[in-house]
């Protein structure tokens, strides 16, 4: 009994390992072709700037007193904000990519 246990124990580790190797290779990026690098639109932005163009959570009292809250409050960033990130694009766009041939 002991032996099968063992043996069992043996098989799911090393399933385990194999899986994830295979899941653990990176996924190749496509490289984002823009239209205008000078002029990126917001979707472009989102594209390369990634969660930092989402909306911020705001801070809830209520949920941290244990009361039921559906949903985290979002609130979208302030025109100077997304001014700011969509700048910063536009800056990375701008630079050469720096990937290895």
């Amino acid at each position: 009994m002991r032996a099968l246990i063992l043996a069992v124990a043996a098989i799911s580790l090393s399933a385990g390992v194999a899986s994830a190797q295979l899941t653990s290779a990176p996924a190749a990026t496509a490289p984002i072709v823009v239209a205008d690098p000078a002029v990126p639109t917001h979707d472009e932005c989102k594209a390369v700037m990634g969660r930092k163009m989402d909306p911020v959570v705001t801070h809830d009292h209520g949920a941290m007193k244990g009361a039921p809250t559906a949903t985290a409050h979002r609130k979208p960033l302030s025109t100077a904000q997304m001014d700011k990130m969509h700048q910063a694009c536009a800056a990375k766009m701008a630079k050469p990519s720096d990937a290895k041939k």
